[in-house]
């Protein structure tokens, strides 16, 4: 039986529960290795957490310096994973704008543009007029000072989870969906405690070397089929397609305006003219996104039309409603259970900017029996 000392061989069958972009990407980057490969979803690859993500790629708000560089180093991954897959065209690259309307959040934003400048990140401070150079069509009614930070972008998840299921069939992996999983089949190994021999999918049990947990916001119910009480929230996430329209930016690619209203939109578009917005409130900072009700959602164009009005005549194609997963601190949870030695645990809440490098470096830690440092702060045992 495998066990976190000697998950090293090619040879070795792991089971990934979730095929969110998180549990694709870890996937993915085990068969690359030459590991036997079976993920499970209990719906639709991506149609998860990952499906209502506003999928801004960024590492702006992230404290402390480790999470920030954690972030910084996943950012300039993502072209190389995006060639990999062969869909560069699934990440929109131009920069992200945001701007404040008081005192008070201008010298808070210009405090966080001179902390992540002194860590090396290229963001700098704008003013209106120039905030209309970057962007002639946006309604700038009031602002103090803005932040323009041209290395960020934003990512179709779901062009991307679809390539790595598409790579990852092509390799033989089993690729198990609409299949929730309904128990983990545990042994006592001795002194390296427990290990999971198999996976249980109903009636069925899929046995396995090892198991990868990447459910997104069902991991606590997941975890806790190997007795692990996980730390882990969820918050309600919501996001807006439109029907595709003309370009709405000149130069960037995601835009946060007004960032300390109560009531604030987020825009960013996709190569097909799709435009997806999301609905935040400081009155809804815990419980999630503005958008559990049509009549939120219609408060949320009307406020959407009032920055860029190209969008008053905008039809909505869908509205994505979900559950994202927040761990106790804000961190990522990432490596092995410890109690159970070939559980591996991978949830944080900014999988999709740190999908590349968790992949790719989770299955180093899983394969070649080795501790990556970059995942130190972010060991299961600190709250275990």
């Amino acid at each position: 039986m495998l066990n976190e000392q000697t998950m090293n061989k090619n040879s070795s069958h792991i089971v990934v529960v979730g095929a969110g972009i998180l549990g694709a990407s870890i996937a993915l980057h085990l068969t690359l290795r030459g590991a036997q490969v079976t993920i499970v979803d209990a719906a639709t690859p991506g149609q998860g957490t990952t499906r209502v993500s506003f999928a801004w790629l960024n590492a702006f708000a992230k404290d402390p310096f480790h999470y920030h560089d954690l972030n910084r180093r996943s950012l300039d991954m993502w072209p190389r994973f995006a060639r990999r897959l062969g869909v560069e065209e699934a990440v929109t690259w131009g920069g992200e704008l945001k701007w404040v309307t008081t005192e008070t959040e201008a010298e808070t934003l210009i405090a966080r543009v001179k902390q992540v400048q002194a860590w090396g990140y290229p963001t700098r401070l704008i003013d209106a007029a120039e905030c209309k150079q970057l962007e002639p069509a946006l309604e700038i009614s009031q602002m103090k000072v803005a932040a323009y930070t041209d290395i960020e972008g934003h990512v179709d998840t779901q062009q991307v989870v679809r390539a790595c299921m598409a790579a990852m069939g092509d390799n033989g992996v089993e690729i198990c969906t609409q299949t929730p999983v309904t128990d983990l089949l545990l042994t006592d190994s001795g002194k390296n405690g427990a290990v999971v021999e198999a996976v249980q999918i109903g009636d069925s049990a899929i046995p396995c070397d090892g198991v990868v947990l990447a459910g997104g916001a069902d991991m606590p119910e997941l975890a806790s089929m190997a007795g692990i009480n996980l730390p882990v929230y969820h918050t309600f996430g919501a996001t807006i397609l439109t029907e595709p329209l003309a370009p709405l930016f000149k130069t960037i690619a995601v835009l946060h305006p007004f960032r300390d209203a109560r009531d604030r939109v987020n825009f960013r578009q996709f190569k097909d003219g799709t435009v997806m917005i999301q609905g935040g409130s400081t009155d809804n900072k815990k419980t999630g996104d503005r958008g559990k009700t049509d009549e939120e959602i219609a408060q949320i164009m009307t406020d959407a039309a009032a920055i860029l009005p190209a969008l008053k005549e905008a039809k909505i194609k869908t509205v994505q409603r979900g559950r994202r997963p927040i761990p106790q601190d804000s961190h990522p949870i990432i490596g092995f259970a410890g109690n159970v030695s070939n559980l591996y645990l991978a949830t944080t809440h900014s999988g999709i900017t740190l999908a590349p490098i968790i992949g790719e470096m989770a299955t180093i830690e899983i394969l070649d029996n080795v501790d990556v440092e970059l995942f130190a702060p972010y060991r299961p045992g600190r709250f275990l």
